[in-house]
């Protein structure tokens, strides 16, 4: 384990991937040498090859890196660890990931893998499950794709791929549990995993369950603002609470907490034998969010007392996974798997349910990979997806899918039940051309039942001039469909097919292993052109907006000894230009209305860092600091589109807005005690900066009618215990 624990580490500083399938071979007989030059299938390609020549940027977290982090979900690790990625709030979505200026009102833009296997929403919401959960220790690694990805995984891996690979029993034996608490921002975790391997080594088996309970933060610890004065008119929940002031008198939810009250739940199980490796996935989860600036201020216009029944989201996932990989010659391997995936989503706004429904998918995969020379790797083969859609939410199985309980908006009308198909045929080419210059192609095509064929291209060229030096030109296109229900409604309406989103992307990155302790990499994004999917309000639907054209660079630099493990980022991201189709109407930038130039939900700075030190043989410090340098984007939005009260043209400018557009600052310090092999204690302080001024905690929601109000999170404590027997 300490070997791999060593390999694992030194990836993650060159920005490169590690197994895609979690389940590497016994590598503890081999040299560091040796493991940097073993080829193997990476989260970024079909073919096998040595991780330096990996086409893509990718950042690897361990497990360690989880536990040195104290993160409290996948939406707080990614945001710690990955560079150019930006996490922002949602008063009626799950909270929104986006990478290099790339984000939406749903978490659309990416796809969410565990093991390989597409997690995402195709209904309605995209990637919703696994990012709230507390309960992070059967995870063995992430690798986090940056940049197009779905000429392999397709339609959605416009942005990143983020692919969790789980423990399994050749990875971790014996018997682990963990317990965890938060005060401030108030959580309880339980989980517990075991692992075995079979005398044969080639069959193991692993376990793993874990529940949590997060209550959240107060309104006094983690305040809301919002940027204008209320009425103290009766009928208006504000009660005359001033612009930027926070908001105390109304009964808005605390940050963080559980949707329903229910507890977070993870299950997991895996038994490999041989080459047949079968596991299955159980996850529930959701949270409580705060109403938007205009639910509140209409409030006597129709919403009535239902404001304060809650805005909410929660899911359930079941998965499924048989998957065989048969060495059928000395060159030709296959990779065969079926899969079966259910997933439930109750969306709930002031109390009225708005998007419940579940879908049901089933997965097959057929792949081979040839290797007719040392010169030559080819894989190719099929995936099929067939989704039964429009079917009752197990969660509220009286309404029927996709319905609004109480309104006559025609935009919430029940939907039939219906079905859809996605054949695709992908292949990769690798080819060595000389021991310097080695090129990748591949392309993918993906037939949907309600769009005309995708097609997914990609080419790189990796140049190794030194032993220390390595450059990568990458060229992807990526696409994506609409959501099923979006489609659906178009064919029910006019019978045509839906036209897919579309980025292509030019990326140049350099990579420098400056010696054994330091490691270089910067990423320049020198075309980034997005035919962007968008949420138009005044048709109510998601659909194509227009052209969204930036560019941007990522310098990154990781320092690591026995003892240190240093590593920053800063990323810059700038708008070139965005061009909004004819009668549609955009919230990605104010620039088509002659309003600034930016993205209105990006900063275009953002810096990274993160320390861990060995302090001696039994404690360890931790610390990390994220800074969002500014949002003049959203300025700009907002100069563009004022909010003002419904009935009221006269716009609403008052100083509580401006708070929003600054800068936030987050910085976490942690200590962990390993007082033996078997045993752990950390404790982590969250956002501790807030303790001075709670507005350098703050979190904007994503903006996308000129609402400009932000959440600070709370200052906090976590600790938790850790026993391997």
């Amino acid at each position: 384990m300490s070997i791999l624990f060593i390999f694992f580490a030194a990836i993650t500083y060159l920005n490169i991937p590690a197994f895609a399938d979690g389940k590497p071979a016994d590598l503890t007989e081999l040299s560091m040498d040796e493991l940097m030059n073993i080829e193997v299938v990476s989260t970024a390609t079909l073919t096998e090859t040595k991780p330096r020549l990996v086409p893509a940027a990718v950042t690897t977290i361990t497990a360690e890196q989880i536990k040195a982090s104290g993160a409290r979900s996948m939406y707080e690790l990614l945001d710690i660890y990955v560079p150019d990625l930006e996490w922002l709030r949602h008063h009626w979505e799950p909270d929104a990931l986006g990478l290099r200026g790339i984000i939406n009102d749903r978490n659309d833009k990416f796809l969410l893998l565990v093991n390989g296997r597409n997690m995402n929403q195709h209904t309605h919401s995209g990637a919703i499950t696994e990012l709230d959960l507390v309960e992070l220790r059967d995870i063995h690694h992430i690798d986090v794709v940056r940049g197009p990805g779905s000429a392999l995984y397709g339609p959605g891996a416009v942005s990143m791929v983020i692919n969790i690979v789980t423990y399994s029993g050749k990875t971790f034996q014996g018997t682990e549990i963990t317990g965890r608490l938060g005060a401030v921002e108030e959580f309880y975790s339980a989980e517990i995993k075991h692992g075995k391997k079979f005398d044969n080594n080639d069959s193991s088996a692993f376990v793993y369950a874990g529940v949590g309970k997060y209550v959240g933060a107060s309104l006094q610890n983690a305040p809301q603002i919002y940027p204008f004065s209320f009425s103290p008119a009766p009928g208006y929940p504000g009660n005359g609470t001033q612009a930027g002031e926070p908001m105390t008198n109304a009964p808005l939810g605390r940050d963080g907490q559980d949707a329903r009250g229910l507890c977070s739940l993870k299950l997991y199980g895996e038994l490999i034998k041989d080459n047949l490796d079968m596991w299955a996935r159980y996850t529930q989860g959701g949270k409580t969010m705060l109403p938007a600036t205009g639910q509140l201020a209409r409030n006597p216009y129709g919403w009535g007392s239902q404001v304060w029944k809650g805005n909410f989201c929660d899911y359930q996932q079941a998965t499924g996974w048989v998957g065989y990989k048969p060495q059928l010659t000395e060159k030709l391997d296959a990779d065969l798997a079926f899969s079966y995936n259910l997933t439930d989503f109750d969306g709930i706004r002031q109390g009225t349910p708005i998007n419940t429904f579940r879908e049901e998918q089933y997965y097959v995969k057929a792949l081979l990979r040839w290797q007719p020379s040392d010169a030559h790797s080819l894989a190719g083969g099929f995936e099929f997806y067939h989704l039964l859609l429009g079917l009752n939410s197990i969660g509220y199985p009286h309404i029927d899918a996709g319905s609004q309980e109480f309104s006559t908006d025609a935009s919430y009308e029940p939907m039939p039940r219906w079905s859809t198909n996605l054949y695709s045929l992908l292949g990769e080419w690798q080819w060595k051309i000389t021991d310097n210059w080695t090129t990748f192609l591949g392309a993918r095509i993906d037939n949907h039942t309600f769009t005309d064929p995708m097609f997914s291209p990609h080419a790189s060229v990796v140049f190794t001039p030194t032993d220390i030096d390595t450059l990568k030109l990458m060229w992807a296109r990526s696409v994506r469909a609409n959501f099923e229900a979006e489609m659906k409604r178009l064919d029910m309406a006019t019978g045509e097919k839906s036209k897919p989103e579309k980025l292509d992307s030019i990326e140049l990155r350099y990579e420098r292993q400056q010696n054994k302790n330091l490691d270089l990499a910067a990423s320049l994004f020198l075309h980034y052109s997005l035919e962007a999917f968008a949420w138009n309000q005044t048709l109510s639907q998601s659909m194509l907006a227009g052209k969204q054209k930036e560019w941007g660079v990522e310098l990154e630099a990781a320092y690591h000894t026995e003892k240190t493990r240093l590593s920053i980022s800063h990323s810059y991201t700038k708008l070139i230009d965005f061009t909004l189709d004819p009668c549609q109407t955009t919230y990605i930038s104010a620039k088509p209305y002659g309003y600034g130039d930016d993205l209105t939900n990006w900063s275009n700075h953002i810096t990274k860092l993160t320390l861990e030190q060995k302090l001696d043989a039994q404690w360890t410090f931790d610390s990390s600091l994220r800074i969002y340098w500014g949002f003049p984007g959203m300025k700009s939005f907002d100069e563009y589109y004022p909010y003002t009260y419904p009935g009221s043209t006269s716009p609403v400018v008052e100083d509580g807005w401006e708070r929003a557009y600054r800068g936030s600052y987050y910085l976490n310090l942690g200590l962990r005690y390993k007082p033996n092999d078997n045993l752990t204690i950390g404790i982590t302080g969250y956002y501790l900066l807030g303790i001075f001024d709670k507005d350098l905690n703050k979190r904007n929601y994503i903006e996308v009618v000129g609402n400009g109000d932000f959440r600070s999170h709370s200052p906090a404590v976590g600790v938790y215990v850790e026993y391997k027997f």
